[in-house]
């Protein structure tokens, strides 16, 4: 059986998708005759990690986001993006070593599967919750509920599982709401340890990528 529960936020976490994931962004609204300057721009940055829709709304109100986004999904589905090093390896080992592991992540469930399925980790995920899984999304503390009742179905205690993620507004935020020990990684390139240090993360808790993780909880 499964001693305890691990969720990972997945863009910037487990895929590489950072960078190029905001190329695509910037390709879309190239496409769509939309305003960027550096003003839109840093405040996309500061906002990534949270639902493509709230992106979308902050930065143009007027466009057209089913639009916007059906553009953006098209550009995800036709170029998916690596898992960082070393993660199939570490997910494996957390899986064998009997943690539940689970995804919650911004992205829509058509699109996180596709990813998965491309890297060949689906497998390792008892539940995927995505951004259009529920009408809640990170931080909300409700986001995570669907994971923790599949905690309960295992005899798992959500308060002892543990998330981990790449950014402080989508990801810390939401471990502080549900009161869960928090892994910040810094692979995904958006926030800084700094920056995490600032929110209140831990330094013990900030490491370089995933592929820290089995030295943590498995030694």
């Amino acid at each position: 059986m499964f001693s305890r529960g691990i969720c990972f936020d997945l863009d910037g976490t487990l895929i590489d998708s950072g960078p190029g994931g905001f190329v695509q962004l910037c390709k879309v609204v190239k496409k769509l005759n939309l305003p960027m300057n550096p003003q839109i721009e840093a405040k996309l940055r500061a906002m990534w990690g949270q639902h493509p829709a709230k992106l979308i709304q902050s930065a143009w109100p007027n466009a057209d986001i089913g639009q916007f986004y059906k553009e953006w999904e098209e550009l995800d589905m036709t170029q998916p993006f690596p898992v960082f090093p070393e993660t199939h390896d570490v997910l494996s080992g957390l899986h064998s070593n009997h943690f539940y592991l689970s995804i919650l992540t911004s992205r829509n469930l058509r699109t996180a599967t596709a990813q998965l399925k491309h890297n060949n980790v689906l497998h390792f995920f008892g539940k995927v919750v995505a951004g259009n899984s529920g009408p809640y999304k990170k931080p909300d503390p409700r986001s995570i509920e669907p994971i923790f009742e599949k905690y309960r179905d295992f005899g798992i205690n959500p308060k002892t599982s543990i998330f981990v993620g790449d950014t402080v507004e989508g990801d810390w935020k939401l471990a502080q709401a549900v009161d869960i020990e928090f892994f910040a990684v810094l692979s995904g390139g958006m926030d800084t340890r700094e920056k995490f240090l600032s929110a209140g993360v831990p330094r013990s808790h900030i490491i370089d990528s995933v592929a820290d993780l089995p030295r943590i909880l498995l030694d």
